[in-house]
C-alpha cells in the first residue's frame, strides 16, 4: 500500500495468511516444535516466545501469526530494513489472518514474506533449509529496488520538506504533482535541454561558450585536473580534491572535501561556467594548481564541465551541506511544496455526483481539473478512460499528469483496502454518507462501522490547512471529525440540525438548507447563495438526496476558496441531464411515462431514489432491478424487500455481474425479499439488462412511472440515445425533454440540445 492506508500514515505490507486448511492437531502440534526448530535453521534468530499452554486453536493461530511477523521482521533486519510498525489482525474469516508491517523504501517486502514462510514451512516438515542462500537472494532484491544514493537523499530531504515523492520508472522522481510537479532523472532536473547537457559534452562548442565568459577551456592531461566542483542552483556546493595513485590512470583515486579552502575568484568562474552552458546543476572540472588562489594569477583553465555529475559521490565524500537540499532548491523556491489543490470524495451514495460537481466548479473558476470517478478518468473535457476508475492507481495517473491544475478524485472503499490512498494528503476531504453501507462483506469489512472506518482514511489524510467536509445528518460520518488535522465543515439539510447549531457557536463554517435556499455560513455570518429551484440537480429542490450532493459539493467548493458568484455560476449550470451527471436520476418522458434512470444499487440508495420518486405523480409504479452476486443474500433480500413495499412491477434482471452466483441465483434471492413486500403484485424475470429495459418500455404506459437501474453506465446512455432515435424516427414518441416533475408546467430544459 504505497499511499495513505487504513493501518498507518505511511506506506506498508499487507500479507494474508490462511490457516483455515490446517486442522486443530496440527496447529497445537507445530506450536510445540516450532521454536527449536526455527532455531537451527535461522542461526541468531531471537527465539519466538512460548507457545499457548492451553490447546486453544484460536491462540495457537495467534501465535504461529506472531512467528511469522517476527522472521519477516528478522530478515528484513538482515538486509538493513527492519520496519518499525507492524500489526496482527483476525478477520471475520475463520483461520485468516492480516499481517502488517511498514514498508520502507528498498525493502522487498513480498519476498521477505514469501522467505520467510519458506522458512517457517522448513521447520514445520523439519526439513532442511539454506537460510544463508534465502538471505542472499533477498539482499540481491534489495539492491535491484533500492534507490541510488542520490535517490535516497533527494526522497528524504523532500520528504522532510513535505514535497510528495513518486519513483517512475527509469531513475526518475516526481517531485510534487500535476502542473506544479518538477523531475529529476539520475543526477540533474529532468526539465534540462538537451542541446544544453550536449553543449557540454562538445569541446568546440564548450570552448566558444565559456569564451563568452572571459574563460577558456584547455585539454590539459587527467593527471593535471585534480578539482572538482558542484554546483547547483547558482550555488558552489562542495570541492573535491583528486589525488591520483602513483601510475596517474585515476582509476583508484584519493578524495578529499577541499569545499572550506575555495578562493571567492574561483567560486564565482565555476558559476560563471556553468551560467554559461545554461545548467542547473553540473561539475566543473578545473586543471588548477591550488584553489586557495585565483585562476587567473595562475593561469588555470576549465577542463570540464560535466552536465551529469557524480552525485553519489559528492554525497559520500562531503559532510559539511546538503547537497540534497540544494538540488531540490533548484526545482522550488522556498517553501514551495509542488502541491496542487486535491479534493477526494468518498462515501456509500452520492460520491460520483458530487465528485462531477466540484470538478465542474473548478473547471468554471479557471483551472485545468483532472478528474476520476465511476465513469472514467477526465482530462478537462477529454475522457481517456471508460472504466471504473474512482481507485489509486487512476488518482496517481491524474496527479501525474503536467496540464492538471486542480485533481478532484473519487475515492472508493475497494482501492483504499487493496492499495490505500492515491496520494499522501488531501487539501478537502468529502465524505457524503454511510447509511447501511455497501459491498459489505467483501475485503473482511462487515459491517458499518468497520466502512466507516475505511472511509474515515480520507478525513487522516486532511493536511493542517485543508478542511473535511462531512454529512452531519449520518453519525457515523460525523464522527469522523475528530480524526482531522485541519477544520471541519458539516452540511445538513435542515438548519435546526443539533451539531450544525453546536458549530456555528464555535465560529465554524458549515453549509445547509433554510425553506428552499442553500446557505452558507461561518459563525454568525450567513451567506444566501441561492434557491433550490435555480439549481437543477435538485429538480425544484424535491430531490432530498440531490441537495444533500449539491450541499456537499458547494461546500467543498467554498472550502477551496472558489468565490460565492462562481460557486452561483458552477450549481446554476451543472444540469442533471445524461452529459453532465449520466444515469444519476436522470428523469425523462417517454411514451407519456415518467422515466428514471439511477445507478442506485444498495439498500440505502434504494430507500431514497424511493423517496425522490413519491414527488412524482403516477398511475402505477415498475421497476428495473438487480445486483452484483458479491452482495450478501441479507442485502439482497433488503432489497428485495424495499421494492415489494414500493413498485406495484419489478422486473428482474441478470447480466454479466454474477460473481461466482449460479444462473438465476441472484433472482430467486430477490424473490425471497419481494415476497415480503406490501405493495408488489407482479414479478417478472428476465435475463440481461437491455431485454428487461426494452420488456419495461413497452409495458409502460401513460401515467406510469418507472425506474430503470442504470446497470452500466455508458451501455445505459447509448441504449437511451438509440432507443429513442430509433422511435423518434416512427413518431412513436414524443420528443425527449428532462422534467422537474410529472405535472411540473414550467418550461423544461432541452435534454442533449434537442428542441
Amino acid at each position: 500500500m504505497r499511499g495513505l492506508n487504513l493501518w498507518a500514515d505511511f506506506p506498508v505490507a499487507e500479507v494474508w495468511l490462511d490457516l483455515s486448511d490446517h486442522p486443530p492437531g496440527d496447529i497445537l502440534w507445530s506450536s510445540a516444535y516450532l521454536r527449536p526448530r526455527l532455531g537451527r535453521l535461522l542461526p541468531g534468530l531471537k527465539r519466538p516466545r512460548r507457545p499457548p499452554i492451553k490447546h486453544d486453536q484460536k491462540r495457537h493461530e495467534r501465535w504461529l501469526t506472531q512467528v511469522l511477523l517476527e522472521i519477516i521482521l528478522e530478515l528484513a533486519a538482515r538486509i538493513g530494513k527492519r520496519p518499525d510498525f507492524t500489526r496482527v489482525r483476525h478477520t471475520s474469516e475463520p483461520g485468516v489472518y492480516r499481517l502488517v508491517f511498514q514498508s520502507i523504501e528498498g525493502l522487498p517486502a513480498a519476498d521477505c514474506a514469501e522467505t520467510a514462510l519458506e522458512i517457517v514451512k522448513a521447520a514445520l516438515a523439519g526439513t532442511q533449509c539454506d537460510a544463508e542462500f534465502l538471505l542472499e537472494a533477498l539482499r540481491g532484491k534489495a539492491q535491484d529496488i533500492a534507490l541510488t544514493p542520490t535517490g535516497t537523499a533527494l526522497l528524504t530531504a523532500a520528504q522532510a520538506r513535505g514535497i510528495p515523492v513518486r519513483r517512475l520508472p527509469g531513475e526518475l522522481l516526481q517531485f510534487g504533482h500535476g502542473a506544479r510537479q518538477r523531475r529529476w532523472f539520475r543526477t540533474v532536473p529532468a526539465e534540462a535541454e538537451p542541446a544544453t547537457l550536449e553543449a557540454s559534452q562538445n569541446r568546440e562548442l564548450l570552448d566558444t561558450l565559456l569564451a563568452a565568459t572571459g574563460l577558456g577551456c584547455t585539454d590539459a592531461p587527467v593527471k593535471d585536473t585534480h578539482y572538482r566542483i558542484l554546483v547547483a542552483g547558482q550555488r558552489v556546493l562542495a570541492a573535491l580534491w583528486w589525488q591520483l595513485d602513483s601510475s596517474g590512470n585515476g582509476i583508484d583515486p584519493t578524495i578529499t572535501d577541499v569545499s572550506g579552502l575555495l578562493h571567492d575568484e574561483v567560486r564565482a568562474r565555476c558559476l560563471d561556467a556553468v551560467r554559461a552552458l545554461g545548467l542547473e546543476t553540473a561539475e566543473v572540472r578545473l586543471a588548477v594548481p591550488d584553489i586557495t588562489q585565483s585562476l587567473e594569477s595562475q593561469g588555470g583553465r576549465v577542463s570540464e564541465v560535466v552536465s551529469y555529475p557524480p552525485l553519489d559521490l559528492y554525497l559520500k565524500a562531503v559532510h559539511s551541506c546538503s547537497i540534497a537540499d540544494a538540488c531540490l532548491d533548484t526545482l522550488f523556491r522556498p517553501g514551495e511544496t509542488g502541491r496542487i489543490p486535491i479534493v477526494a470524495v468518498s462515501g456509500t451514495n452520492g460520491k460520483t455526483t458530487v465528485t462531477r460537481l466540484i470538478a465542474h466548479g473548478l473547471g468554471i473558476s479557471g483551472r485545468f481539473v483532472g478528474m476520476t470517478c465511476t465513469d472514467g478518468i477526465y482530462l478537462g473535457e477529454r475522457r481517456i478512460d471508460t472504466d471504473d476508475c474512482a481507485g489509486p492507481k487512476s488518482a496517481r495517473l491524474v496527479l501525474l499528469n503536467p496540464q492538471v491544475e486542480a485533481a478532484v478524485l473519487e475515492t472508493a472503499r475497494g482501492g483504499i483496502l487493496r492499495e490505500g490512498l492515491g496520494f499522501d494528503a488531501c487539501d478537502v476531504a468529502v465524505v457524503t454518507n454511510i447509511g447501511e453501507g455497501d459491498h459489505l462483506g467483501l475485503g473482511w469489512i462487515d459491517t458499518v462501522a468497520e466502512l466507516a472506518e475505511v472511509k474515515q482514511t480520507l478525513v487522516r489524510g486532511v493536511g493542517p490547512e485543508g478542511t473535511a467536509v462531512l454529512n452531519a445528518d449520518d453519525p457515523l460520518v460525523a464522527r469522523m471529525a475528530r480524526h482531522c488535522r485541519g477544520d471541519v465543515l458539516f452540511f445538513a439539510r435542515e438548519a435546526s440540525h443539533p451539531l450544525i447549531l453546536r458549530h456555528r457557536r464555535n465560529g465554524r463554517r458549515v453549509a445547509f438548507t433554510r425553506g428552499l435556499d442553500l446557505i452558507l455560513a461561518e459563525g454568525k455570518n450567513e451567506w444566501t447563495l441561492l434557491p433550490l429551484s435555480r439549481i437543477p440537480l435538485t429538480h425544484d429542490g424535491q430531490i432530498r438526496f440531490q441537495v444533500e450532493n449539491v450541499l456537499a459539493g458547494a461546500a467543498a467548493l467554498w472550502s477551496l476558496g472558489v468565490p460565492l458568484e462562481t460557486l452561483t455560476v458552477a450549481l446554476e449550470t451543472f444540469g442533471a441531464d445524461l452529459d453532465k451527471s449520466p444515469g444519476r436520476f436522470n428523469v425523462l418522458a417517454i411514451g407519456g411515462a415518467t422515466v428514471v434512470f439511477d445507478y442506485g444499487h444498495n439498500p440505502s440508495a434504494l430507500i431514497a431514489l424511493i423517496e425522490a420518486l413519491g414527488v412524482f405523480p403516477h398511475r402505477r409504479r415498475l421497476a428495473v432491478y438487480s445486483a452484483a452476486g458479491d452482495r450478501r443474500d441479507v442485502d439482497l433480500i433488503r432489497q428485495g424487500e424495499i421494492l415489494g413495499h414500493a413498485f406495484d412491477q419489478v422486473i428482474l434482471y441478470e447480466d454479466h455481474y454474477t460473481r461466482g452466483r449460479q444462473p438465476g441465483e441472484i433472482m430467486s434471492i430477490f424473490n425471497q425479499g419481494l415476497a415480503l413486500g406490501k405493495r408488489v403484485r407482479e414479478i417478472q424475470t428476465i435475463h440481461g439488462w437491455q431485454n428487461a429495459v426494452e420488456s419495461a418500455l413497452w409495458q409502460a404506459q401513460p401515467g406510469d412511472l418507472l425506474l430503470i437501474q442504470a446497470d452500466v453506465i455508458d451501455e445505459t446512455v447509448d441504449f437511451v440515445r438509440a432507443h429513442l432515435a430509433g422511435n423518434a424516427a416512427l413518431r412513436e414518441l414524443p420528443l425527449l425533454r428532462t422534467t422537474l416533475t410529472a405535472a411540473s408546467a414550467r418550461d423544461p430544459a432541452v435534454l442533449m440540445g434537442q428542441a
